[in-house]
């Protein structure tokens, strides 16, 4: 049974919880929780959640990054514009507009 025990002790080291410890590994400072959150909200950070705990693994944050250093800058900028406007369209549907349109022009933007 020890192999499982350890095996279990290796995934709970590499899991960080809460915002707070997102922030200090990512940015190395706590004061950033509140960029932790937006990022996850806006789908653009690799997190889960264990109930209502903001939760991510320091080795899908470390494969996350590097294949963000391989992308063009550009198209970074691009990606960040698609999640803002997608985010604009959300609000519009709560307000009862019909966004049917919008959301079929970014998406195809989004597959550029």
């Amino acid at each position: 049974m020890e192999p499982k025990t350890a095996s279990l002790n290796l995934h709970a080291d590499d899991i960080l919880e809460g915002a707070v410890a997102i922030a200090e590994y990512l940015f190395g400072s706590r004061e950033l929780r509140r960029k932790v959150y937006y990022l996850a909200e806006t789908s653009q950070l690799p997190v889960f959640r264990l109930g209502s705990v903001l939760c991510a693994r320091k080795s899908v944050l470390a494969g996350f990054i590097k294949g963000q250093e391989k992308q063009p800058i550009r198209l970074l900028h691009l990606r960040a514009q698609i999640v803002a406007l997608t985010g604009t369209i959300r609000q519009l549907e709560r307000a009862g507009f019909d966004t049917s349109e919008t959301r079929h022009l970014v998406a195809g933007a989004g597959r550029s």
